[in-house]
């Protein structure tokens, strides 16, 4: 009996965790829709394309996988700076955590900065 429940809970724990090149995989689709919508918000405030870049873009800028005790409730943190405007140096941070009960990126934070954070 003891060994059936050993090997239940090895089977529960393993079915349960996610291999992290998964949860970072995860992260992509979610920030070009963040990025999406971003451009959606301006058009339909603006009404053109003006004031876009002609290819609005992210960098991640720090990327942390979490393993052990600390992985229990987020297991991934991430931190963006999304780029959409042409004419004004003006970025968005944007910062996301993994959550390992939902399996899905969370977003809990976003900021807009003046200031020449650009890669170009």
């Amino acid at each position: 009996m003891l060994k059936k429940s050993l090997l239940l809970f090895i089977f529960v724990f393993i079915a349960c965790s996610e291999p992290p090149a998964r949860i970072e995989s995860k992260l992509h689709p979610y920030l070009q829709e963040d990025l999406k919508f971003m451009v959606a918000e301006i058009l339909n405030a603006a009404g053109s394309r003006e004031d876009i870049l002609d290819s609005p873009y992210y960098e991640i800028k720090d990327f942390r996988q979490f393993e052990g005790a600390s992985a229990e409730i987020y297991a991934a943190y991430a931190e963006v700076d999304f780029f959409v405007y042409k004419k004004i140096k003006l970025y968005q941070k944007r910062k996301y955590r993994y959550d390992t009960h939902y399996r899905k990126w969370d977003r809990y934070y976003k900021k807009f900065f003046f200031g020449s954070n650009f890669s170009e």
